[in-house]
This record gives C-alpha cells, sequence and structure tokens, in this order.
C-alpha cells in the first residue's frame, strides 16, 4: 500500500472534509482486463481487493488521529476500462509483388486485390483480449467516531486484519505501455 503521489499513478489519498471527515481514495495500477463486460471486465475480485485497500488506509487514519472507530458514510467503486482494438493492417501501395501481376494473393478472391486490406477476425479478438486494461478507483467518505456506535467499524481490529490479509499482497500488472 503506497500514497499516490504526483509521479505515481495508484496508489491512495486522502481529503479533509471536516476535522473528523475524510474522502480516502485508492485507485489500482492498470490491471489485465476481459474485453467483455460481464463480471466487470474479469475485475470484481480486484474491486473488492481496492475496497479493502481503501478502508485500510481509513482504519491507519483513524488510529493517527486518535479516534477508536469509523464509519463509513459514503462508497464508490468505478472501474475504467480500455479496450484495445486491433491495429488495421496497413494499406499496401499499388506495387504488384511479382512483376506483371496486380494483386497479393489471389486474383479471383476480392480480399486479393489493391487496395482492401486483409482482415483476420481471429487476430483482432486475440489482440482486443491480450491489450485491455482496466483502472480501480474506490472512494470512501468516512466519519472518524470518538466512541463506538451501532454499524461503526473499530480501527484497531480492521487495520489489523487487513493488514494480515494485505501486507505482503501486490497486483498482477500489465507492461507498461498497455
Amino acid at each position: 500500500m503506497v500514497p499516490q503521489s504526483s509521479n505515481s499513478r495508484f496508489g491512495y489519498s486522502e481529503r479533509t472534509l471536516a476535522p473528523d471527515r475524510y474522502v480516502v481514495t485508492y485507485v489500482s495500477p492498470q490491471l489485465r482486463a476481459t474485453p467483455e463486460p460481464d463480471n466487470d471486465h474479469g475485475l470484481s475480485g480486484e474491486k473488492q481487493r481496492v475496497y479493502d485497500l481503501a478502508l485500510w488506509r481509513a482504519a491507519q487514519l483513524a488510529i493517527e488521529k486518535h479516534y477508536p472507530a469509523l464509519q463509513v458514510q459514503q462508497e464508490s467503486r468505478d472501474v475504467n476500462v480500455i479496450v484495445q482494438s486491433a491495429p488495421a493492417y496497413p494499406v499496401y501501395p499499388p506495387v504488384p509483388l511479382v512483376i506483371g501481376h496486380g494483386c497479393r494473393w489471389d486474383c479471383d478472391w476480392p480480399f486479393g486485390y489493391w487496395p482492401y486490406p486483409y482482415y483476420d477476425p481471429y487476430y483482432a479478438d486475440r489482440y482486443s483480449a491480450a491489450h485491455t486494461t482496466g483502472r480501480i478507483t474506490v472512494n470512501l467518505t468516512v466519519k472518524l467516531l470518538s466512541t463506538p456506535e451501532e454499524g461503526s467499524i473499530d480501527a484497531a481490529q480492521t487495520d489489523a486484519r487487513l493488514r494480515q490479509a494485505y501486507s505482503s499482497a501486490s497486483f498482477a500488472m500489465t507492461r507498461a505501455g498497455y
């Protein structure tokens, strides 16, 4: 769990609304996603992890400010997915590949003639599957409580539980540029 800085694109940040109210945000790194929108592009499990990391930061904030409990008043879990389609094949110049021929493959097939580009639907699907990425953003509006109330979350227990669950966890990130 790292703070989000001006040179990083992921991590946590918080904004003060009042002395006892904060907005805690956690942004994930770019994650591999599926092009199909079913099941949040395959990122539903990661949405829970990012929520837990935001809650963990809220619990740390409560402990730092000497509040024993906190209450999540508002939350949002957003997924921003980029589905990249296969790049178009370059249109070849109208120069015959074999001197005397005006087509690239079979002259009886219309895709063999200039200027029709070749399109492979299997390649296009595989390309999209390999180059689809997503970023998850969780925003929690949290009220820090000086005394625990009904429906509140114990800050120390939450910090200990999430520290044990996520202290050595990491995201499976994609290569840069995808």
